[in-house]
């Protein structure tokens, strides 16, 4: 069917007033009274003159309301015409685009019976879980330029790409292992699991490393302790023997004292009379001569080196 175009035409309208002539008398009156003194005998003049200029000024007005509304009449009566013509357009336009948005719907729905159908066949149970439809769902595959052939690429890809990045979590020889496949659960995010697990393990070998520090700081201060601990009981065993062997010495040279004072009591001669001198050779080392000149002395013997 041939379409037929809305052409508008316009002709100049003509609309005239005597501008200049009116002008001229206003410019002519305004110089009249510029820089006027008005008087009480002039104040009622001026006042009528005041009443004048503003009845020509609404006169005016008027007139120019009065003309416009003449000048749009034609103006009117053809926009309203126009107007029809424009509602007329509607009518096919709405007719035409609802069936059409009819099809559209009833072809987006078989789409995505499609995709739910390609959906249910690609994507194994195991990987649901990871990849629920309303998750992966590409709103372009409702688009008609997607065939069920590219479609089906696109899950089928990313199934692939799935299980190899679970598998990829899964080598990972890391105790985190199992709660990084549930972060790759939430968002199939490879890197953010890969990246909690390297922090983990970072983390890990820190702890590690700290407690390792920190055992053979505490080995060191327990052998440092048990040295110590060794010296002070060794101090005090020597210190204990080394009184013991005082307390000795001292107990061993009371009981010399103390015997040697019994034998000089029992061997001191009774004082009964008159001395006699006697003559002895006895082979003696220094020391034993110095300590028997000692006992002699004590006892009160006089003798003499020959």
């Amino acid at each position: 069917m041939e379409s037929i175009q809305a052409v508008i035409t316009q002709e100049s309208a003509v609309v005239s007033c005597n501008f200049e002539q009116v002008k001229a008398a206003i410019q002519e009156r305004l110089a009249r009274y510029d820089g006027a003194e008005f008087t009480e005998e002039s104040k009622v003049f001026a006042k009528k003159e005041v009443a004048s200029l503003r009845a020509e000024k609404k006169t005016f007005q008027d007139n120019l309301r009065s003309e416009k509304k003449k000048y749009m009449e034609p103006w009117d009566d053809f926009e309203a015409q126009a107007k029809e013509l424009i509602a007329m357009y509607d009518k096919p336009i709405d007719l035409i685009n609802g069936q059409v948005q009819a099809f559209e719907e009833k072809r987006i729905q078989e789409k995505k019976d499609l995709i739910s159908q390609l959906y249910e066949e690609l994507v194994p149970f195991y990987l649901r879980d990871h990849l629920p439809l309303s998750r992966i769902y590409n709103p372009k595959w409702e688009n008609a330029t997607m065939s069920r052939k590219k479609i089906s690429e696109e899950l089928s890809n990313l199934c692939e790409s799935t299980i190899k990045d679970i598998d990829t979590i899964s080598e990972m020889n890391s105790e985190a292992v199992e709660k990084a496949l549930e972060m790759y659960k939430r968002d199939l995010s490879l890197s953010n699991a890969v990246t909690y697990i390297n922090n983990y393990e970072r983390q890990k070998q820190e702890i590690l490393e700290r407690r390792r520090r920190e055992d053979e700081e505490r080995i060191r201060r327990e052998e440092r302790e048990k040295i110590l601990a060794e010296q002070r009981a060794q101090a005090e065993k020597e210190a204990a023997l080394k009184k013991a062997e005082e307390e000795k010495a001292v107990a061993v040279e009371r009981a010399k004292e103390e015997a040697a004072q019994e034998v000089i009591e029992s061997l001191t001669p009774e004082d009964i009379g008159g001395t006699e001198t006697y003559t002895y050779k006895i082979a003696l080392s220094a020391d034993a001569k110095d300590k028997l000149e000692m006992y002699m002395d004590s006892i009160g013997i006089e003798w003499e080196l020959i």
